[in-house]
């Protein structure tokens, strides 16, 4: 049930997208089949070395005699998984994470183990804001919605959303407004006053509301803005839950309950439906900011699988969110890319607590579109000649991953990336096909 504060806000972020001469300059009929781009955030600084353990350096396993995950093996399922030759033997997949390796093994996955943004104080707030706006600068607007503003064609009120969750997520904040949606079925506008059917069934709410909208009288300027506004409102009300009803998932797909399971299949049957969805903000929350017990202490024969601890069975749940996304959308992933990422990754060393502490470098991956099965540029060691003596540097620099999902994906000129990153120069990893334009 949406509460009057939702509401309020709901109308504020529509009052946004309305046109300077406060007519709303929106169309329904968009063509279906472009591109999408789902950013995934994993906030708390998800342990990189952890997710795709450095197996081939004797290092990792001396700065974690306990955390340290085993090298690949066939004997049990306790071990990282092995990601072949494009890894060279040095990087492997938390046996948690393994629903990924069929999208891996398709040739259709990226992962970078040494990702943050430069220069990275390791506090929480400051680098999620400063990772979302792509500068040190809490004062402009976060990276998708400067994209979104560079090319106005797409004029529809859900070519964004944050997906799964209530609040607005950093990178996606911004001029343009876009809706959060927990999900379809919650996404609308009740009262038990004009509530005649089975709950709420028939809802006359939105019914009288768009009955008052439709007059056409000449109203003073707020007063019209905020009719035009309203019509905006209980349009992508109708989109959203339109999309829902006819939604029908592959054969076996099921999602999760949990931010990350929601928000990825709200984006499923917002594609399917064909609305033209551009960009995708989500949250992907297991608890990652793991300063104690990041393996169970009393289970030393399963301590990286033992599915009864809250930390693998999250992970391993997100997995299967992730790859049953991948199944569900079928040939239409070839027209969409997901890239997760966090503020930083975590110490090398382990701490007295069976746990790892704020770093930097950490490790993002991507699916999907035109992403190829490749490890972006990475250490080669994490023994102490290191610059940063007790965590990874950035070795990748997330803009430019995000800078080349922007071209060779959505199709944006190269010569925008300055625009949505100021003050960046770009670095082309080609971690995706496609020409830079």
């Amino acid at each position: 049930m949406t509460t009057r504060r939702d509401f309020l806000k709901s109308l504020t972020a529509a009052a946004a997208m309305v046109g300077s001469a406060g007519a709303p300059k929106f169309s329904f009929a968009q063509e279906a089949g472009g591109k999408t781009f789902i950013k995934v955030f994993m906030r708390g600084g998800a342990d990189g070395l952890h997710l795709f353990p450095l197996y081939g350096d004797d290092f990792y396993y001396t700065y974690r005699p306990d955390m340290a995950i085993e090298r690949p093996s066939d004997s049990d399922g306790n071990t990282a998984i092995d990601l072949g030759p494009a890894a060279g033997g040095m990087r492997g997949m938390n046996p948690n994470l393994e629903p990924l390796m069929d999208i891996w093994d398709a040739g259709n996955m990226m992962i970078a183990p040494a990702t943050s943004f430069n220069p990275n104080n390791r506090s929480h707030f400051d680098c999620q804001r400063w990772i979302g706006t792509g500068a040190r600068n809490n004062l402009i607007d976060g990276y998708l919605n400067r994209y979104m503003q560079q090319d106005l064609t797409n004029d529809h009120p859900l070519r964004g959303v944050v997906a799964g969750k209530t609040s607005i997520s950093t990178e996606i904040r911004g001029e343009l407004r876009v809706p959060a949606v927990f999900n379809r079925e919650s996404f609308d506008l009740r009262n038990g006053d004009f509530c005649m059917g089975d709950g709420c069934s028939d809802n006359q709410l939105t019914d009288l509301m768009r009955e008052i909208s439709s007059h056409d009288v000449d109203l003073p300027g707020a007063e019209g803005e905020f009719r035009d506004t309203q019509v905006v409102l209980l349009d992508t009300i109708a989109e959203v839950q339109a999309a829902g009803a006819s939604y029908t998932p592959a054969d076996g797909v099921t999602y999760t309950n949990s931010d990350l399971g929601r928000g990825l299949r709200l984006c499923a049957q917002l594609i399917k439906a064909g609305v033209p969805l551009e960009v995708a903000a989500l949250d992907w929350n297991i608890g990652w900011d793991t300063h104690s017990d990041q393996i169970p202490g009393n289970n030393a024969m399963n301590r990286f699988t033992d599915q009864n601890f809250r930390y693998h069975r999250r992970m391993a749940e997100g997995a299967r969110d992730f790859a049953a996304f991948y199944r569900d959308l079928g040939a239409d992933m070839s027209n969409v890319v997901v890239l997760v990422g966090s503020e930083f990754g975590r110490t090398k060393k382990q701490n007295g607590s069976r746990g790892s502490d704020h770093g930097e470098g950490g490790s993002w991956f991507a699916f999907g579109g035109p992403t190829q099965q490749a490890i972006a540029p990475d250490v080669s060691t994490i023994d102490d000649s290191m610059i940063d003596r007790n965590w990874l540097p950035t070795v990748t620099n997330y803009r430019n991953i995000v800078g080349e999902i922007m071209v060779r994906h959505m199709g944006m000129s190269q010569q925008l990336i300055s625009t949505i990153f100021p003050n960046h120069s770009f670095e082309d990893y080609s971690l995706f096909r496609g020409a830079s334009s």
